[in-house]
């Protein structure tokens, strides 16, 4: 067991993500999916925490949706999510979706949701946590936290305790499905992001190309 991943999350029986890219640069799509577990969600982000594990999971929920298959293709996705550094990191290393590319955003609407749209077929869906879900208690003790800037090490303590018992006692005895709800969202429209530095991505123009032994 390593130092950032906590034995209960050790043991626990998460699923993992089949993810499909590009080989390179300019290359085209890889022929084998990879895998993503929520232990490498950790690596990305920085550390477990609730945010970062009812995020995986709802778009756990959400992604036979759109991937039947059960691979998601992270070079046809744009995402919107929470400003949550846990949400937005989720959001981002599961689907691909980055501000400099215009494929991912964000909005001030409180809660754990996303809307996952598939570029190529304009096919858009919305995953929420429902309400109730995440005690209210521990919401408003975060709020308050953070709009004081002031905590002692008691109140961290207390806090991190009380949200990895939730995810122990809760979202990891609860069929996700029961947590999560899936809605189309028909004519969605994406709004492009407000950065001046939109680049194009590169790395997904010829991943559609013939190979040569395909020809």
């Amino acid at each position: 067991m390593t130092w950032y991943w906590p034995e209960w999350a050790a043991s626990a029986s998460l699923p993992p993500f089949q993810v499909r890219d590009t080989e390179s640069s300019h290359g085209w799509y890889a022929q084998v999916a990879k895998t993503i577990t929520f232990k490498d969600l950790v690596k990305f982000h920085g550390h477990a925490c609730d945010g970062l594990f009812r995020g995986a999971s709802a778009i756990a929920v959400a992604m036979p949706m759109l991937f039947p298959d059960g691979v998601i293709d992270r070079t046809d996705l744009r995402v919107l999510s929470r400003n949550s550094p846990c949400l937005g990191d989720v959001a981002a290393y599961l689907t691909g979706g980055r501000v400099r590319f215009n494929s991912q955003d964000v909005q001030n609407k409180p809660g754990v949701w996303f809307i996952i749209q598939q570029m190529s077929t304009e096919k858009t869906i919305r995953v929420e946590e429902n309400i109730g879900v995440y005690p209210q208690d521990l919401s408003d003790e975060e709020a308050q936290l953070v709009s004081s800037r002031l905590a002692t090490p008691e109140q961290l303590d207390r806090l991190q305790a009380a949200q990895w018992h939730w995810i122990q006692n809760v979202l990891l005895k609860t069929p996700w499905a029961e947590l999560y709800t899936i809605q189309a969202v028909p004519q969605f429209v994406w709004q492009d992001v407000p950065y001046d530095h939109i680049g194009l991505r590169t790395d997904v123009l010829f991943k559609n190309a013939p190979r040569i032994h395909d020809s």
